[in-house]
């Protein structure tokens, strides 16, 4: 009998260390499943860094789009200009950790590599690159020799003209002097004050005039031994940079940006030179009735005469009123053309500053971030100039405006912004330069003196 209870005693251990083993188990699957878990979700969270509020809709809707399509949560944060890229490496050795992707412009590039930020963009075969993107624009995303970031946006300056006044823009300034030799100020042309009129105390507008004959580190701006500053034609352009002031007489202490824009919307300029973002301006202030409606000039108002005459002779079927277009399938009253030359000698190119996406090298989810990096630059990036007034890069985004075409030409024929670290003060230096020359300072000593303070940078 004592047996029997033994056994039964025993038996009623063993399935009590069985169950127990058994409960310890699920206990350790239920832990890993947890810390699994908790795993995936701080892995399906990016958070993204920019600069330019002017992104702030874009960027919200697209990683809303995002996290529908793949539950991967993206935090939006927009952070200040100043030491950028300093403030992202920072955070990236804290123990908060930075950003997983970041928005800069090609400028801030070899900063960003240099100080580990950057990974390779793997994104794309070759074949999709060449296909997908403009070669200004791979160039841009380029340094050290690799594709170190996803080309985003483009800006860069190229010649406004109005349609109300001229209807065809002209192949070099020179022409505008010699139409500004012969302008009469007709009824209609009575509100005219400028032919030509930009911002000169703006090395971005200006620099097109010498931008054909500098060489600012190579095709990719990273290469320190192709810097050239004082091609001949550099001293030539600058020469007749400072003979307009004769003509024009500009005061770069007074000019801004908005008057000058404000004043050929207002039909008081006929040619000017204006940036990617100002094409919005212009739209809206057709939208908004901005824009003055012009007297028709004499030939204009004779045909018009005649044209009554012949319909008062035809009864009543002739009296119908003619449909007029929606504004938006009316012609603009302003063109879109590549930057002047200045001679038939001496060839100008636009000035361009390419943002691009950059994938943190301190991410814990590099893949995703890389998604997410493609996502904004390549799939959603249709709607970017709708909802952030940006031009993309991307090749075959589709405009309302055919116009638009002539600022991807001007882009893909334009100097880029160089990404030496060493260079960056040489805009303060040239716009210095540009506004003392202007004022009638001598070009040779100018311009000498800022190649000499860029080589003492290169070779320190």
């Amino acid at each position: 009998m004592r047996h029997i209870i033994y056994r039964r005693i025993l038996a009623c251990l063993c399935v009590l260390l069985v169950f127990s083993q058994i409960v310890q188990v699920a206990l350790e699957e239920h832990n890993r499943a947890q810390a699994a878990e908790q795993v995936l979700e701080e892995q399906e969270k990016l958070t993204l860094w920019y600069t330019d509020e002017k992104l702030n809709l874009y960027l919200v809707n697209a990683a809303s789009q995002f996290e529908q399509e793949t539950g991967v949560e993206v935090t939006l944060q927009l952070v200040t200009a100043v030491d950028y890229i300093e403030l992202i490496n920072r955070a990236s050795i804290s123990e908060g950790g930075g950003p997983d992707l970041f928005v800069t412009s090609s400028e801030l590039l070899e900063k960003a590599r240099l100080a580990g930020l950057t990974v390779e963009n793997d994104s794309f075969r070759e074949q999709e690159l060449e296909g997908f993107f403009p070669q200004k624009a791979l160039e841009a995303a380029t340094c050290g020799g690799k594709l170190v970031a996803y080309p985003f946006y483009f800006e860069t300056c190229f010649l406004l003209y109005n349609r109300n006044y001229v209807d065809h823009a002209p192949a070099s300034i020179d022409e505008i002097l010699a139409y500004s030799d012969t302008f009469e100020a007709t009824e209609r042309m009575a509100n005219v004050e400028n032919i030509l009129k930009w911002n000169v105390a703006d090395i971005f507008y200006n620099f097109f005039f010498i931008a054909n004959y500098v060489n600012l580190g190579g095709p990719t701006g990273d290469d320190p031994s192709q810097v050239q500053l004082t091609a001949d034609e550099v001293y030539q352009c600058l020469e007749y940079y400072q003979s307009l002031n004769a003509f024009f007489a500009i005061d770069a202490e007074a000019v801004t940006t908005d008057d000058v824009l404000q004043e050929f919307i207002e039909g008081k300029t006929i040619y000017t030179i204006a940036k990617t973002d100002a094409i919005k301006r212009l739209d809206e202030a057709i939208a908004q009735g901005q824009v003055p409606q012009l007297p028709p000039e004499e030939g204009e108002m004779e045909a018009a005469d005649q044209g009554e005459e012949a319909e008062g002779t035809e009864g009543e079927e002739s009296q119908e009123p003619v449909e007029e277009l929606p504004p938006e399938e009316q012609e603009a009253f302003y063109g879109i053309a590549m930057v002047p030359d200045l001679t038939g000698e001496l060839h100008t190119k636009g000035l361009s500053v390419t943002n691009s996406v950059v994938v943190n090298a301190y991410s814990k989810c590099r893949e995703r971030a890389k998604e997410f990096a493609k996502y904004i630059t390549y799939n959603k990036v249709d709607s970017l100039y709708m909802e952030a007034n940006k031009m993309p890069v991307k090749i075959g985004v589709p405009y309302e405006n055919k116009q638009m075409q002539v600022l991807i030409d001007q882009y893909e024929e334009s100097v880029e912004v160089p990404k030496i670290t060493d260079l960056s003060n040489y805009w303060i230096w040239m716009e210095i330069t540009f506004a003392n020359i202007w004022k009638g300072g001598d070009v040779q000593e100018e311009i000498q003196s800022v190649a000499g303070k860029v080589e003492a940078q290169l070779t320190q």
